[in-house]
């Protein structure tokens, strides 16, 4: 069975994720809302995504992405994660 995956669109350049990666995501997003707009804006965005199964994100909520998979995780997001890392980053 394949993974659900989830539409996201980087700044026009959609990338199909897995849902288990957009959850660890946002709530890695969420728990630095209290002190970052930007993480509490993807947040938001990742958890409609969840729900919606796609969802877009504008050149500061790709930073913001590409800072949350930066943030020191002990590889919490493996492979994929650093390949949505290189495709954010493209």
């Amino acid at each position: 069975m394949a993974k659900e995956m989830i539409d996201l669109d980087l700044d026009g350049k959609v990338v199909p994720v897995p849902r288990e990666l957009v959850s660890g995501l946002a709530a890695a997003a969420a728990a630095r809302a209290g002190v970052s707009a930007r993480h509490r804006d993807l947040s938001l965005l990742l958890g409609r995504a969840l729900e919606s199964g796609a969802v877009s994100l504008d050149q500061a909520g790709v930073r913001a992405l590409c800072a949350v998979i930066e943030e020191p995780q002990d590889g919490r997001y493996g492979p994929v994660g650093a390949a949505l890392l290189r495709e954010a980053a493209a």
